[in-house]
């Protein structure tokens, strides 16, 4: 007698990979820079293209364990689509866009307004931000990013024969592949060990970078960025009305929706600083 077989009541549904947004930029502190600026860079990024359909990392990131060189080299190529800030025309980001151009994969290039032109890279529009990080213009920067963004990855699903750089040089030119290649494990031993000195060194660096009133206890979690604190009390407090700010009725519910975004706990001398900002912005722009 044969079995009777029922269906089941739920479904598996197998999750589809996440699409990755590659980011390329200077991490290396720079004369020209104050302290803890690249990180502030990073993080205006990352919540633009989170606002896309792509996850943010930067191309040296990966779960999986490898040689650092190795996962570069393996994102640049396999991400979706990646934004490359130029910068101060770091070496090693200008080395990794040169990858990222040949494998003639979506690319968008970003910069500041310190920063001219390179000749090679001339033929891709860049998109500009202010290097003071200033919030409204920066605001219009991450807007202009999402929509590039977007914009970008869906030309490239839809145009046959996509080039977004390649194509100026004529179609003589082929993106090259990736092949896989073992490498003896002492080499994939020290290569771990060096990374992860470096990642301390720059954890110890930028911590020592933000002010003390600024710090927040992380024996239990990873705290919001000074920049991100920022961001947050500037966007709720351009909201308040005069009165508002007047009374102080906002502090009590400014400090609930920073514990529920993330933000961590906002003690009045970040209140300040945020207001006289705010205050020295609008008279500065009348």
């Amino acid at each position: 007698m044969a079995k009777k077989t029922t269906k089941t009541e739920y479904e598996i549904v197998e999750e589809q990979p996440t699409k990755k947004c590659g980011i390329i930029m200077p991490i290396a502190k720079h004369s020209d820079y104050q302290a803890g600026h690249w990180k502030d860079v990073l993080d205006i990024l990352t919540e633009a293209i989170s606002e896309t359909q792509f996850e943010p990392r930067l191309v040296s990131d990966d779960v999986a364990i490898g040689l650092i060189h190795d996962r570069i080299v393996t994102n640049i190529y396999n991400d979706e689509i990646v934004v490359c800030d130029v910068s101060s025309k770091n070496p090693n980001v200008m080395f990794e866009l040169g990858l990222r151009l040949a494998f003639d994969k979506p690319t968008i290039i970003v910069k500041d307004e310190k920063t001219g032109y390179s000749f090679d890279t001339g033929v891709i529009e860049h998109i500009s931000y202010p290097s003071s990080l200033r919030f409204s213009e920066i605001n219009d920067f991450k807007e202009e990013l999402v929509k590039r963004i977007n914009a970008t990855y869906e030309k490239s699903q839809k145009e046959k024969g996509y080039s977004p750089f390649l194509k100026s040089f004529g179609k003589t030119i082929v993106p090259t592949s990736l092949e896989k290649t073992e490498i003896p494990e002492s080499k994939f031993i020290m290569e771990q060990l060096s990374m992860i000195r470096h990642e301390m060194r720059r954890m110890r660096s930028e911590n020592s970078s933000i002010p003390e009133e600024y710090r927040t206890d992380v024996s239990h979690r990873r705290p919001a960025s000074p920049m991100r604190r920022r961001r947050f009390l500037e966007q709720y407090m351009s909201r308040l009305t005069q009165e508002q700010i007047e009374n102080g009725d906002f502090i009590s519910d400014l400090k609930k929706k920073a514990l529920s975004n993330g933000i961590g706990e906002i003690n009045l001398s970040e209140i300040k600083y945020v207001m006289d900002r705010l205050i020295n912005d609008n008279n500065s722009s009348e």
